[in-house]
This record gives structure tokens, C-alpha cells and sequence, in this order.
């Protein structure tokens, strides 16, 4: 019986930034047996100068430009280990993919991709346990939010820990100031619950001046599953769970958010409507936030991500680029050296101000988010930063997310009831569960 898969189809549209020191305090990782004075050998003889080591790393370029290699790696690696050169592989390009990379015995030292990635790793068998070297570095993964280390095992299903996480994509809400006020409608506020929310677009969807407003677009409903922490399927019985209560409840809710009088039809380009004025609201990430800088004349700012009650203070889900050293590797300390200095103070401060999120759990740093753009120091941008996260939820490699979204499509412009669309949403899970288990 073949083994699932893990694998995200997310978008991967995150950067860094960084600068260096150390991981036990701030500073970049030492070895626990090296004096002080000579932490930047890792060589038996710590007095001798290192050998210069290549280390490589193979991301996607759309998540990690050579521009952030080189400012938010290279540069500060270079700073505290100089006999370290940082050499980048683009996976998006032909012939580069990981599995391309095995199949030419050209192993990278460094993989990196988001968590329901990992298990790329293990398939591919260059999964490594990183937990000896963080013993030996005395790496402090206390300094991390917890809920980045249990996503990384989950993604990976292994029960050490293979790669470190960089840095986090997280939501919240998007609202134009001018049509709120144009209407005539408070603005949102922290804090807010999604039907506090929906009370606000009720009253912003309608037709003003021959032009139809929307009140809110909060995403797809496999979003609020991800926010309450619901299974995509119980996967050791090897079956579909849609028709829960949850799923109802939830499925019930997101219909709610949508089902506004007048409200959006199919295929509504939702970010469009935004940026052009005639949306109030939207659910938005922190990719969404580097793209509004690009949009001219909107007067827009955000607020945190709505709550669901059933996960109070949660906004959105694990979403991290994570970092994993690979079994093959024949440079796997200078490796673990590079991810320690990534995840320095220094480092994770400097993405912090350039609006990457951080994974530290130091509030100095989270609120340094964004001070560093022109353009977001008059915004709530630190909304972004205070919700706490959902641990992500493994759909293996089931279409899960395109099953809820057809299904909860089916209720909101096909009338099907909830129950019939949970009802044939199990069903085509059972039976893409069973494609994979026949294999």
C-alpha cells in the first residue's frame, strides 16, 4: 500500500531579509566545545583557519530572489563565517527540480520550501534529523514559536524535526477607508469576529450612483478550516470526514459571509474590485501587503483577521518557508551554520522592519514589522502580527482544499444544501483516497 504524499500548492510569494549573530541569545550558532574566540571554526583544530566550503541551496526563486539570497544570506554568513560561499539553485527552472536534482546525484545542501513540502524530502530519502547538530550548536529553539516546530514534524510526518523554519506568511483584513467613509460605515477594528464583520458588509454592499459596492471577499472556505484546526480526513482510517458537525458549522458560516444580498457573482476578480475601489473588504496576506504598494490612489489599511469563536485569538495557519539540511549533504555543518545565522536576532529583525514576518517569538522584533517601507509606517501593519497561529493540518496529497471549495461552491451558486454538498464532498474524497491507496 503506497504511502501518501505531502505536498502545498500554496503561493509562495515570501522573502527575507538578515544581517548575523547568534541563536543561543542572538548570535549565530556555536558549536558547544569551541572557545568564544574561535566560534567561527568548526574544524578539529579550532585555531586553524576553515577550509572555504560551498554551501548550496535549492528554493524556488519566486520565494527567495538571488537579490534576498545575497542581503538576507550571503552577505551576513559572509559577516561571521567567511570561508562560507552561499551558491543558490532555482528549482523553478527546467531540469532543477528536487526530484531532477536527485536523479543527477547533484544534492543540494539546503532544501527549502513551505511545510506540506517536506515529505518531498522523505520520499526522495535526503530527509535529515537536525537535532544533533542543534544540540551540538546549542541552538535555542526555545526562541522559536512553538507552533512552527510541531507544522515542520507534521508536514514531514516524522517524528525529529528536518528543517527550521525562516520565515512566516500570516493574514488579515483589508479595508478601503474611502468607500467606508463614503458610505457612511465605521471602520473595522482589531479584534473583530467574522459575523462582527459581516455586520459591517451588510451595511457596504449595495448599489450607490449606478456602481455596485461589496461589502467583504473572505477568501475560500478552505481558509476558516485551516483557522479552527479541521482534519481533511482521518488518515488512519483512510477515509473522508466532511460530514462533521465542524465542517457543517463552518460550511453554515462562510455561506453566511457570502449570501449578502446583492452579493458578488462567480468568477469576481475580488482583488481587482479592491484595488479599483468597489470592495470594502478582503481577506489579504502578507503578500498581498508587498503588492499594495503598487496600487495607486487607494486609501486602504488593514485590521487583524477576523476570529471564528471556536478558535479565539487564532488567525490563520502555520504558513512558513522552511529550511531543511539534506541527508546527502557532505557540508552539513557549515549548512546548519548558515540556517543559525538566518535565524539570528539580527537577521530575523531586519525581515521583520522589511515586512517579512519573523518566527522568533521575541515581541521587540514581531513589533518591528514594516518599519522599514515607506508607505506602511502610517499603516495598522502590525495587525499582521498579532494573531496567534493555527497548527497546520496535513491533506497529504489529496486535492482536499479543491474538493471544500467545489462543495461550498455548489451551496453558494448551485443551491445545493450543506448537507448534500458534505455528502458529495466525502464522496470524492473517499475516492481520491482510494485512487492513492490502490497504487
Amino acid at each position: 500500500m503506497r504511502n501518501f504524499i505531502n505536498y502545498e500548492s500554496a503561493t509562495i510569494m515570501l522573502m527575507l531579509a538578515a544581517l548575523t549573530a547568534g541563536c543561543t541569545g542572538g548570535g549565530a550558532a556555536k558549536p558547544a566545545d569551541v572557545p568564544a574566540a574561535k566560534q567561527e571554526s568548526t574544524a578539529p583544530n579550532a585555531s586553524a583557519k576553515p577550509d572555504p566550503v560551498t554551501v548550496r541551496i535549492a528554493a524556488n526563486k519566486a520565494a527567495l530572489t538571488p537579490e534576498e539570497i545575497k542581503m538576507y544570506i550571503a552577505d551576513p554568513v559572509a559577516k561571521l563565517y567567511p570561508h562560507i560561499r552561499i551558491e543558490m539553485i532555482d528549482t523553478a527552472e527546467k531540469g532543477k527540480t528536487l526530484t531532477d536534482l536527485v536523479a543527477a546525484k547533484d544534492i543540494p545542501d539546503i532544501y527549502a520550501n513551505f511545510p506540506l513540502n517536506m515529505n518531498e524530502l522523505v520520499d526522495l530519502k535526503l530527509a535529515f534529523n537536525m537535532e544533533e547538530l542543534i544540540k551540538t550548536y546549542k541552538f535555542d529553539l526555545n526562541r522559536i514559536q512553538p507552533e512552527f516546530i510541531e507544522s515542520i514534524k507534521i508536514g514531514s510526518s516524522l517524528d525529529y524535526l528536518a528543517g527550521l523554519p525562516m520565515f512566516n506568511q500570516s493574514f488579515a483584513l483589508f479595508y478601503n477607508k474611502d468607500l467606508f467613509g463614503k458610505l457612511a460605515v465605521p471602520f473595522p477594528k482589531d479584534g473583530m469576529t467574522w459575523e462582527q464583520t459581516r455586520d459591517l458588509a451588510v451595511k457596504l454592499t449595495r448599489s450607490e450612483g449606478g456602481v455596485q459596492y461589496w461589502g467583504l471577499w473572505p477568501d475560500g472556505v478552505y481558509r476558516g478550516a485551516y483557522q479552527i484546526g479541521l482534519p481533511w480526513a482521518d488518515f488512519k482510517a483512510n477515509k473522508a470526514v466532511f460530514q462533521s458537525d465542524s465542517w457543517k458549522d463552518l460550511f453554515t458560516m462562510w455561506y453566511d459571509l457570502y449570501k449578502i444580498p446583492g452579493y458578488a457573482p462567480k468568477g469576481t476578480n475580488y482583488t481587482k474590485e479592491f484595488n479599483e475601489g468597489r470592495l470594502a473588504m478582503m481577506s489579504g496576506s502578507t503578500s498581498t501587503l508587498k503588492n499594495m504598494l503598487d496600487v495607486k490612489d487607494l486609501n486602504w489599511d488593514v485590521v487583524t483577521y477576523p476570529q471564528n469563536p471556536k478558535a479565539p485569538g487564532v488567525g490563520q495557519r502555520v504558513d512558513s518557508f522552511v529550511l531543511a539540511v539534506t541527508s546527502q549533504s557532505k557540508q552539513k555543518e557549515a549548512a546548519f551554520q548558515v540556517i543559525s545565522v538566518v535565524l539570528s536576532d539580527e537577521v530575523q529583525s531586519l525581515m521583520s522592519r522589511n515586512a517579512r514576518l519573523s518566527v522568533l517569538k521575541d515581541t521587540k522584533i514581531q513589533n518591528e514589522f514594516g518599519q522599514n517601507v515607506t508607505g506602511f509606517q502610517s499603516k495598522n501593519v502590525i495587525a499582521f502580527t498579532k494573531p496567534k497561529l493555527a497548527v497546520l493540518q496535513t491533506f497529504k496529497n489529496l486535492p482536499a482544499a479543491t474538493i471544500a471549495i467545489q462543495a461550498f461552491e455548489s451551496m453558494l451558486y448551485d443551491g445545493k444544501d450543506v448537507n448534500t454538498a458534505l455528502r458529495e464532498a466525502d464522496e470524492k474524497m473517499n475516492q481520491e483516497i482510494q485512487k492513492v491507496l490502490s497504487r
